[in-house]
């Protein structure tokens, strides 16, 4: 491997920083490392088309927030939604597509909800969308109604265009026209009849009118007693409706037993043997039978029912664990103060998570295997402790001095050990701020600091590392790349102390294999006990 130069590998060194910095800042100068400066929400829509990421949110034409996220979740668009600290969302929020004029960029419009409603956490969901109309869908339903118009003007055309229709149309007329002219004379003819038919139908109307306003509050009763009526009537023939169909189609227990055979000869093997138990009972067999016809037993029975009285008396007075368990209040909140705390600490288990990794890189500078094993404890999404144990083949140096004084002058003497066989330590506290991932603490046993920077969902992270910071040689320096193609698999690579002055830079290589709890369990709890 080409050997560089202290003063190259440092500026190689700066020049990735510079362009590692820059895109972090690219990309995290877009996030909140603090979660004062707002919220998330996500909702679900049936289609975000024409949405893009980092539109406005606004309520009233006000921007409360953007877009941050868009993604697919079965076959519906879920948005993620970065709300200002200071406004308060409901859950009753009504989420809506809205576009600024007929052809501009579209946005989100929230309708903040009622007052009374609960408001929504930070990572909850609005669940009341309105769908959005769009230009393609208001086209659509347009054309659809001129197909419809253009078939009833067909549909017209053909009826009445040509001379069929032309002489149809004419004969409807002439039909109308002599049975109005017919109308008008059997009118004239009978003019005196249909006189006193009119005289006979107002007299009617009159005395109608007087009984009307003679009974009106009980005309007003019958009415709104007879509407009642309808009223119920109608749900009874409903719901009568609704019973004979179940009974028709087998449903329920009536249906089944109307429809199916199967139910009535259940029926009756259980008759039967009703009558077959009523009649060992009515022997004496069997322990219930005995109980009813022998006089011993009923005298157990009778001392047993009194000793029940007798302790169910003496919990009522509150006498015995039980009747304080019953009676005194104290007791009861004591146990419920007991419960909480135990649910709270299963509660605080459940998100507990534990991780063992292992990892082997292989140094080609060295040409020798560097092996990991890692102890990872979670007790947060965004926070960690990592307890690792280093095998390094180049070992852990020592170094002594030793101080001379010979005729008044003194000499100071190193002397440097290699144990090669000796073990490192590594104990770090992690914390997490969306994509950027910080660590402290001890690097194979010295002090030392980390950064990670984790991409495609926690797929593939840049990992930078400095620790062993000492005034006799520059301090170790690493940079790699994981990769986890597979669940549990992952692969690494990367340059381990590329500004060594004692030649221990090298390019590495490598893979490592991670199980969480949960799969320890699982592979525990499949593994044969003797």
């Amino acid at each position: 491997m080409t050997n560089f130069s202290a003063e190259a590998k440092v500026g190689l060194f700066v020049i990735i920083g510079i362009v590692l910095i820059g895109y972090m800042s690219m990309k995290v100068g877009k996030l909140h490392l603090s979660s004062a400066n707002g919220y998330d929400v996500q909702v679900l829509l049936d289609s975000a088309a024409g949405l893009v990421e980092d539109v406005s949110v606004e309520i009233a034409g006000v921007e409360i927030g953007r877009v941050r996220k868009i993604q697919l979740k079965d076959g519906r668009a879920m948005l993620t939604l970065h709300i200002r600290p200071d406004i308060v969302l409901r859950k009753d929020a009504r989420v809506m597509i809205r576009t600024k004029g007929i052809l501009g960029d579209k946005y989100i419009e929230i309708q903040p909800g009622t007052p009374d409603a609960p408001a929504i956490e930070a990572g909850g969901r609005l669940v009341r969308t309105v769908p959005a109309t769009d230009m393609d869908t208001l086209m659509n339903t347009l054309g659809e109604v001129a197909k419809d118009i253009k078939k009833l003007t067909t549909a017209f055309s053909n009826v009445l265009g040509g001379e069929k229709g032309e002489a149809s149309l004419e004969t409807i007329v002439q039909n109308v026209e002599e049975m109005v002219t017919n109308l008008n004379q059997t009118i004239k003819d009978n003019q005196d009849q249909v006189k006193r038919v009119v005289d006979n139908l107002a007299a009617f109307s009159d005395m109608l009118n007087d009984v009307g306003h003679q009974n009106r509050e009980n005309i007003n009763e019958l009415l709104h007693s007879a509407r009642n009526t309808a009223t119920t009537m109608a749900s009874l023939m409903v719901d009568l409706q609704e019973i004979a169909q179940k009974i028709n189609t087998g449903r329920g227990s009536i249906g089944r037993l109307i429809n199916d055979d199967e139910p009535i000869q259940q029926l009756n093997q259980v008759l039967a043997s009703l009558r077959d138990i009523t009649d060992r009972i009515n022997k004496g067999q069997g322990t219930l039978g005995k109980l009813l016809t022998e006089e011993e037993t009923i005298q157990n029975l009778n001392g047993t029912l009194a000793s029940l009285d007798d302790i169910t008396g003496k919990i009522n007075r509150g006498e015995g664990t039980i009747g304080r368990l019953v009676n005194d209040e104290e007791t009861v909140d004591t146990l419920n103060l007991t419960l909480s705390r135990l649910n709270d600490y299963l509660e605080k288990q459940e998100t507990f998570r534990t991780y063992l990794d292992y990892r082997g890189e292989y140094l080609f500078g060295q040409e020798a295997l560097k092996s990991y094993v890692s102890l990872r404890i979670q007790p947060k999404e965004d926070k960690y402790y990592l307890l690792q144990v280093v095998d390094d083949p180049s070992g852990k140096e020592s170094v002594t001095k030793t101080e001379r004084t010979v005729d008044g002058t003194t000499t100071t003497s190193k002397k440097t050990r290699t144990e090669f066989d000796t073990l490192k330590f590594s104990a770090q506290v992690a914390k997490r701020y969306y994509d950027l991932g910080l660590r402290g603490g001890l690097f194979e046993s010295t002090g030392g600091v980390g950064l990670d920077y984790y991409l495609m969902d926690d797929r593939l992270v840049l990992t930078f590392e400095a620790f062993d910071f000492s005034r006799e040689k520059n301090p170790h320096l690493k940079a790699g790349v994981d990769f986890t193609p597979f669940s549990y698999l992952y692969i690494t690579t990367g340059f381990d102390n590329f500004i060594s002055d004692e030649g221990n830079d090298s390019f590495f290589f490598g893979a490592g294999i991670h199980f969480s709890d949960e799969d320890i369990k699982t592979l525990m709890g499949s593994v044969p006990l003797p």
